[in-house]
């Protein structure tokens, strides 16, 4: 019998039926199942007909709104959830969109178990943070990654749900590469193994036959498995692509008249790429029926994200990155003045995206597509007056141009970290006009932002910084950011228990309103108890203010796998030591023979990635302000085990876990900081003529080779000896995007060549760039 003081643990497990609305969605049986697991061992579960009318029911349904609450009128706004049990002991668990059901109900199960059910019907209707969670660029679950080890397809699918997100990014290949052909010596053929384009799923009428049918159909299955995972927890299957991308020369060469833009890095690839001229009608077609094809397979497939410009793609006479001021014949003259060759790339950019969101929504009328702004300088604002009508836009901020975003470190004005990092922790209070006025259009507004796995300390796993994801939370929900792009997805679920920066994330998504450091002590009591809860949260606040603290190298932090920054030994003249030597991560590396970065830890292609003044500043930040806090961060949590119960084996594998982590983030951070040195100190002694000065630069390089030494000592210590899964390891094998197992072994190997090669005069070769193979 209930009464007011009734638990909602209480009432779940008093449940004599859970009835599922007509028509519900697949998440609502989800849901009934677990609830029978986990609490209502003794309800029946039951489906459409009428809605029960006796005590000790639970009815879960989508879309219902509600009108009235005991005798109340209710008026729900565009998006809410809903639980409350009336006067007659009968339970409601609503939602406006199935996306949302399922974490409101791991809130409640999770979060709510023992409030007053009273209590919460008091206040029945919510309304979620944010209408879209949407993860994009899902690096272990679907992209360059995804060979990660002990990957759970379906717990990961369940997590996403869980934390709040409302898509699953779908579009992963089957292969562990993409079917990209290449020439000896080039590394281009790597970037396709990610963000694969529609014609690796489906064919059309124009390409048929370019790929094999087997490999289109494993890829399609994979796809169509994914979108029933994304079902079962009620996400929205999405797909992330890099349009338009490069086609197969042969059919270029059947139909030369369709060539478009030639769109591969030119210092990676030695084979030169076109897409599809997309202007043309011909090409129109081939891509509204491969969306179409797409869809018939996969009709809940719900919205498309389209990057351009990078790893085999772009528009034509677009000017960013690789793809430059070329393509066909049917946009431009080629003599025409800047602003005709501006004019007709945003048009033919915004056709090419309205055609695939019309051609979609004539199968899913909810289907929409996004893309980012980056790409487009010259031509962003005549894209952006082109978008609306179920045509979004994907950005970091609406005030942006190119790749640099207005919200940096938060303290150092003068280093640059990317717009998708944790350290991007605000967004501005005047976005909110900007995102009001295209919404308006029917455009909505993607903010992108990273608080994962993806572009902050990579390879690392859940590093901790509640409060940096906190804040950039708050500043995009008071700015009226409705749909979230979030960059990376989770870590893996099999390797992660306790992530603290997708817990807070979770508990953003139903009270927005949340005290952050009340919030982080809840959740330390959660997982180890009152008594260890406070030095768990001491720990959390050190690391997070040397987080803060740390002067990262803009590409190293979200790309330290592909460099194999980690692994290569940090000398004076790295090509000192003998190719054979270098081999164990030079076939990783995206390094052809003529690139500097093989030798050169400044540059990579034509990018310099740091210069030396800045690199120099950072050495001494990463000293002075970000090793210290990290320090005790890990002493706090040393002492805590030390002391902890020799019985209490969970609160051990707590601290341990979190220990590690941080073990882990300091080799990580000793070794950028030697990157900085090594860029400092080797550009000082080569760029100067004095003797003291050069003395100077040769020492602090000595200093640097044996911290280096030490420190990549202490990683391999923690590599063999932790059983925390701190860094995501590839099942089996390597890639240039993830580390394999033989991971201790290459450690071994830097340690081997640094103690061999590390006092060194420093050299770099000015001329790497104009080698030519066999030619020297």
């Amino acid at each position: 019998m209930m009464n007011a003081n009734t638990r909602l643990a209480e009432f779940l497990s008093g449940l004599q039926r859970i009835h599922l609305a007509s028509g519900s969605p697949e998440v609502c049986s989800t849901i009934a199942d677990e609830l029978v697991e986990e609490s209502a061992r003794s309800a029946t579960i039951t489906a459409g007909g009428r809605t029960p009318t006796r005590a000790a029911t639970l009815t879960i349904s989508v879309g219902r709104s509600p009108r009235s609450w005991r005798g109340k009128a209710l008026r729900p706004p565009a998006r809410w959830v809903f639980f409350g049990v009336d006067d007659r002991g009968r339970g409601h668990l609503r939602a406006s969109a199935a996306c949302h059901l399922y974490a409101f109900f791991r809130h409640l199960v999770e979060d709510c178990r023992e409030q007053s059910v009273a209590g919460l019907s008091r206040r029945p209707l919510r309304t979620p943070a944010f209408a879209w969670q949407r993860p994009i660029w899902d690096l272990y679950f679907n992209q360059a990654a995804r060979s990660v080890r002990g990957m759970d397809r379906a717990e990961y699918a369940r997590q996403m749900a869980r934390l709040g997100f409302t898509h699953l990014e779908v579009n992963g290949l089957a292969s562990p590469e993409g079917h990209e052909e290449g020439v000896p010596g080039e590394v281009y053929p790597r970037f396709y193994t990610y963000l694969p384009a529609l014609d690796q799923f489906v064919a059309s009428f124009l390409n048929r036959g370019c790929y094999p049918k087997r490999y289109l159909k494993r890829n399609l299955e994979r796809l169509k498995a994914d979108s029933r995972l994304a079902a079962r927890y009620g996400l929205i299957p999405s797909i992330t692509c890099f349009e338009p991308r490069s086609v197969p020369e042969r059919l270029l060469a059947k139909y030369p008249e369709l060539r478009g833009a030639r769109v591969d890095h030119p210092f990676r690839s030695f084979k030169p790429r076109f897409n599809l001229a997309v202007s043309h009608p011909v090409v129109r077609r081939h891509y509204r029926e491969l969306i179409q094809n797409l869809l018939r397979e996969v009709p809940e497939l719900g919205c498309m994200s389209v990057w351009s410009n990078d790893s085999g793609a772009g528009f034509e006479f677009t000017r960013s990155l690789y793809v430059g001021a070329n393509g066909s014949a049917y946009l431009v003259r080629e003599w025409s003045d800047e602003d005709v060759f501006t004019r007709g790339a945003a048009r033919n950019v915004v056709e090419f995206l309205r055609m695939l969101q019309s051609s979609g929504a004539e199968i899913n009328p909810g289907f929409r597509v996004a893309t980012r702004l980056e790409p487009f300088v010259p031509e962003r604002e005549a894209v952006m007056g082109g978008l609306g009508d179920g045509v979004d836009v994907e950005v970091a901020s609406l005030f942006d141009r190119g790749w640099e975003s207005p919200y940096g470190h938060p303290l150092y004005e003068d280093c640059s970290v990317g717009p998708f990092t944790i350290y991007n922790n605000r967004f501005a209070a005047r976005e909110k006009s900007e995102i009001r006025r295209l919404k308006k259009t029917d455009c909505r507004t993607h903010v992108m932002y990273a608080h994962g796995p993806v572009n902050n300390f990579e390879p690392l796993l859940a590093v901790p910084a509640p409060w940096l994801t906190f804040e950039k939370l708050r500043d995009m929900h008071a700015a009226g950011a409705e749909y979230l792009a979030h960059t990376g997805g989770l870590a893996p679920p099999s390797a992660v228990r306790w992530n603290l920066n997708q817990e807070v994330f979770r508990r953003f998504q139903f009270d927005p309103r949340i005290d952050i450091d009340e919030t982080v002590t809840e959740i330390a009591r959660g997982w180890a108890g009152e008594r260890l809860a406070r030095d768990l949260v001491r720990a959390w606040r050190h690391a997070e203010r040397a987080i803060r603290a740390y002067h990262p190298n803009p590409l190293y932090i979200s790309w330290c796998a592909w460099y194999r920054i980690l692994t290569r030994p940090l000398v004076p003249d790295i090509e000192a030591i003998p190719e054979s030597k270098r081999r164990y991560y030079e076939e990783q590396i995206l390094s052809t023979h003529h690139n500097p970065n093989r030798f050169d830890l400044r540059r990579d292609v034509l990018f310099d990635l740091m210069t030396p003044p800045v690199a120099g500043r950072a050495v001494t930040r990463i000293d002075r302000s970000a090793r210290p806090p990290l320090e005790r961060a890990i002493g706090v949590l040393a002492a805590a085990l030390e002391r902890s119960n020799a019985g209490d084996e969970h609160a051990a594998d707590l601290l341990t876990d979190q220990l590690d982590r941080l073990r882990a983030l300091r080799c990580w951070f000793v070794t950028n900081r030697n990157v900085s040195a090594w860029i400092a100190n080797v550009y000082g002694f080569l760029e100067s003529k004095d003797q003291r000065r050069r003395r100077a630069s040769r020492k602090r390089l000595r200093e640097m080779v044996r911290l280096e030494i030490d420190n990549t000592r202490d990683l391999l210590q923690l590599w063999e000896g932790s059983k925390t899964v701190f860094m995501a390891v590839a099942e089996e094998g390597q890639t240039t995007f993830i580390h394999g197992t033989s991971f201790g072994a290459d450690l071994r190997r830097k340690i081997a060549l640094m103690t061999e090669y590390g006092d060194l005069t420093p050299r770099i070769d000015p001329d790497v760039m104009w080698r030519v193979a066999e030619l020297g």
